[in-house]
């Protein structure tokens, strides 16, 4: 297919935003004060939502070349197609007419962690209960529930996955998340502080985030471990630890320093 002309309107593509803390810290301290805030927890119930749906159809585009209008949601004929060669290829809705190219669509998410990564089935797993979850309380519950798996899991290049949803760096992500759970929310099933800081803590998890998979058999290559290279991390970090303890990172050592 011939180039088309690109759109020169400044944001055709309409990504869902990142969800502010501050939001997310406002629809907490009100519910620790028995006021649970109903638009504020609807705004950001429905932001979430909105941003792992497209982080799903970013993946689609780039896994499979599926690519749907970002103005009716009409699935685009033309196969969306990555690198240089195919950058000025058109993709346009025969429905509406939006129109844009493979290169334009790839710089519009590029960089804005906009991608499921290797934790998809997290995301998954919240889209599915996301049609359940009708109260306020059933709202505020999973949202807390996604919130704790961004605290306990790290997406691609071990980063935590909390970013892809939330504004912030990672420490302030993860602060916000502790103080999260240090308050005295009236809903009944909010995660406790001592619930989220067993996980985020354990060991294992720390040295999981501080090492990459080279670098964990390098070690266990320099231990001697037998076998290692059959091992899942998880049976080979704790063996690791229990022939080097000095190796564990302390509730208080950043895992990525710097």
């Amino acid at each position: 297919m011939a180039a088309v002309r690109e759109d020169p309107r400044p944001d055709k593509f309409h990504w869902a935003k990142r969800v502010a803390r501050r939001d997310i810290q406002r629809l907490y301290e009100s519910d620790e004060r028995g006021l649970l805030d109903d638009e504020l927890l609807d705004s950001v119930h429905y932001a979430i939502h909105a941003r792992v749906r497209d982080m799903f159809e970013v993946r689609e585009a780039q896994t499979f070349g599926r690519v749907k209008c970002r103005s009716c949601g009409t699935p685009v004929p033309q196969p969306y197609q990555m690198g240089s060669q195919s950058k000025n290829n058109g993709l346009q809705c025969e429905r509406c007419g939006w129109q844009t190219t493979c290169g334009e669509f790839y710089a519009s998410y590029t960089g804005k962690s906009l991608l499921p990564g290797s934790v998809a089935h997290i995301f998954e797993a919240y889209l599915e209960r996301f049609a359940a979850a009708e109260t306020p309380a059933q709202k505020l519950l999973l949202i807390d529930w996604l919130i704790h798996q961004f605290h306990v899991n790290q997406g691609v290049a071990r980063m935590p996955v909390g970013e892809n949803v939330i504004q912030g760096t990672t420490d302030q992500v993860r602060e916000l998340i502790e103080a999260l759970a240090s308050g005295t929310g009236s809903t009944q099933g909010l995660s406790s502080l001592e619930e989220w800081q067993a996980v985020y803590y354990n060991p294992i998890r720390l040295f999981k985030q501080a090492h990459s998979h080279s670098e964990v058999q390098q070690i266990a290559a320099r231990l001697g471990i037998q076998g290692r290279r059959q091992m899942s991390e998880d049976e080979l970090i704790p063996e690791i630890l229990r022939l080097a303890p000095h190796l564990a990172l302390s509730a208080d050592e950043d895992p990525h320093p710097g």
